[in-house]
């Protein structure tokens, strides 16, 4: 009858024993899985910042005056012939006032000379027009209001075979800091659009 007695002691010691690990074993498995979860949100978050820092990566500076932005547009073609290249900003000179100074540099290689060329102006609303504006360099750089009211740069080129430039661009004055994206780069052999 002990035997039998300390059996049934041992039998629901166990018992507890294994009540007791599986609370324990849920316990761990709820602490595991809100630790998990925790830890994707905060990767996601980490993941979210450092995309955000690799779309800012082309901006130097805080935003103010003087700030750079690097590779805000670029060309490349392979194809042969004279041709126009026209940047097309998003100033608009009867809706905006805004200053912009821009740097183009690159390659013209089938007429194996560099493409350096600085545009500077004023979209002014309150005259309707582009002002302060001058355009200097390579490739006879000129720059005009199109028919759609925004601010143009021109560069032409008498064999654009394998041409390729970048352009950079400064917040000056009261302008936008200019991002990727912003300007338009239309090839055409129009000389103003």
């Amino acid at each position: 009858m002990a035997l039998e007695h300390d059996i049934a002691s041992l039998v629901e010691a166990s018992e507890a024993l294994t009540s007791t690990v599986d609370n324990k074993i849920q316990s761990i498995d709820s602490t595991v899985s809100s630790k998990m979860t925790e830890v994707n949100n905060f990767v996601a978050q980490q993941e979210a910042k450092i995309g955000g820092a690799l779309d800012q990566l082309s901006i130097i500076g805080d935003e103010s005056n003087g700030t750079l932005s690097i590779g805000v547009a670029h060309f490349f073609t392979a194809g042969t012939g004279a041709t126009k290249v026209h940047l097309r900003l998003p100033l608009n000179v009867k809706e905006d006032v805004g200053m912009f100074h821009l740097k183009v540099r690159g390659y013209a290689y089938n007429e194996a000379k560099p493409v350096d060329a600085t545009f500077v102006g004023y979209a002014y609303k309150v005259n309707g027009d582009l002002i302060k504006e001058h355009a200097e360099g390579s490739h006879l750089p000129t720059l005009y209001v199109g028919r759609d009211d925004h601010v143009y740069c021109r560069l032409s080129f008498t064999n654009k075979h394998f041409l390729t430039f970048s352009v950079d661009a400064m917040k000056v004055g009261n302008g936008p800091v200019l991002k990727k994206g912003d300007i338009q780069v239309i090839e055409s052999d129009q000389d103003t659009l």
